[in-house]
C-alpha cells in the first residue's frame, strides 16, 4: 500500500513537471534562446547562424548550422537538434538527447543533469573534409572519418569516464601551427583516448601510424564554456623514418630545435583551440 502511495505521488510529481516544462516551453520565446546562445557564443568570439527553432516535440534545433570565429567557418551541420528526454522524468531523472547530422555521418549525445550516469557519445561517419576549421584555423586539407565512444560518470568530484577515438584513413597536408609546419602524411592508422577525472579532460594518448612516420598527441584538453579560449597544454611527439625525413627535409629543419633525440621530435603546443601555436 505505501509503495503504490509513493509510485503515484511520484507520478503525479513527473506529471506535473512535464506540464511545466510544456507550458514554459510555449510561452518562452526562441527569440531570447537565441539571445543567451549569441551572447555565450560571443564571449569567445563565436558566432552561431542561423536562429534557433523550436520543434513540434519539445526541443530546439537548427537547420544549416554554421559556427564561425573571425578566422572563418568552423563547423557545419545539415541539422543540429537537442530536446529532453520525457520518459525519464517518471522516475525522476532530467535526460538532455542531442543529435548533429554531419555531411553523412552523425554524432549523438546522451547527458544526464542527475544521477550516476552522466554522458553516453557516439559519433561515426564523420568526414574531416566536411569540418571547415582544418582549413580556417589549421590552414590544413584533412580527410578520413572520425568515429568515437564513450560514457561518463557522475562522482563527488565531478565527471570521470574515458571516450574513444578513431580515424579510419586519416591524411593531412598544410598543417601550420603559428609559424611552424607539420609534415604532410596520409594513409595513417589512429587510435586515441580522452579521459575524465573529476571533471577535467586529457588526450592520454592519439597516436598515428603511417608509412615512414609515427607520432603521438596527447596533454590537456580544453573544456567547459570557455573551451575556445582556455590556453592549450600538448605535446606532438614526431618519430620519422629516415627515407621520410629526407622527403619533407625542409619541415623537419624548422623544428629541428624540437629535437630531443635522434629522430625524435618533441614539439609543445601552445595557444588555445582557435589559434594553437608551437613554441
Amino acid at each position: 500500500m505505501k509503495a503504490a502511495l509513493l509510485a503515484r505521488r511520484a507520478a503525479l510529481l513527473a506529471a506535473a513537471l512535464l506540464l511545466f516544462l510544456l507550458f514554459f516551453y510555449f510561452l518562452f520565446p526562441a527569440s531570447k534562446i537565441d539571445a543567451v546562445f549569441a551572447q555565450g557564443l560571443s564571449r569567445q568570439g563565436l558566432t552561431l547562424a542561423p536562429a534557433v527553432h523550436k520543434t513540434l516535440l519539445p526541443g530546439l534545433a537548427w537547420d544549416n548550422l554554421l559556427l564561425s570565429s573571425e578566422q572563418g567557418p568552423l563547423l557545419s551541420c545539415r541539422r543540429l537538434q537537442v530536446r529532453p528526454l520525457l520518459l525519464p522524468l517518471f522516475i525522476g531523472r532530467a535526460v538532455i538527447s542531442g543529435g548533429a547530422t554531419i555531411g553523412k555521418g552523425h554524432l549523438n549525445v546522451r547527458y544526464a543533469l542527475n544521477g550516476r550516469s552522466a554522458l553516453a557519445l557516439d559519433a561515426d561517419g564523420i568526414a574531416l573534409g566536411d569540418i571547415p576549421f582544418f582549413k580556417s584555423v589549421l590552414g590544413a586539407q584533412a580527410a578520413g572519418n572520425l568515429w568515437s565512444q564513450g560514457t561518463l560518470q557522475r562522482g563527488a568530484k565531478g565527471l570521470s569516464g574515458d571516450l574513444k577515438l578513431e580515424v579510419k584513413q586519416l591524411e593531412f597536408s598544410g598543417v601550420k601551427l603559428g609559424a611552424f609546419p607539420l609534415p604532410d602524411a596520409a594513409g595513417m592508422k589512429t587510435q586515441g583516448l580522452i579521459r575524465v577525472s573529476d571533471g577535467k579532460a586529457r588526450l592520454e594518448s592519439f597516436t598515428l601510424a603511417g608509412d615512414g612516420i609515427y607520432m603521438r598527441l596527447s596533454g590537456d584538453l580544453p573544456s567547459g564554456a570557455n573551451a575556445a579560449v582556455t590556453p592549450l597544454n600538448m605535446i606532438l611527439e614526431i618519430m620519422p623514418k629516415p627515407e621520410f625525413l629526407e622527403k619533407q627535409k625542409l619541415v623537419f629543419m624548422l623544428l629541428a630545435r624540437f629535437m630531443t633525440s635522434p629522430g625524435v621530435y618533441t614539439v609543445p603546443i601552445r595557444g588555445t583551440l582557435l589559434k594553437p601555436a608551437i613554441l
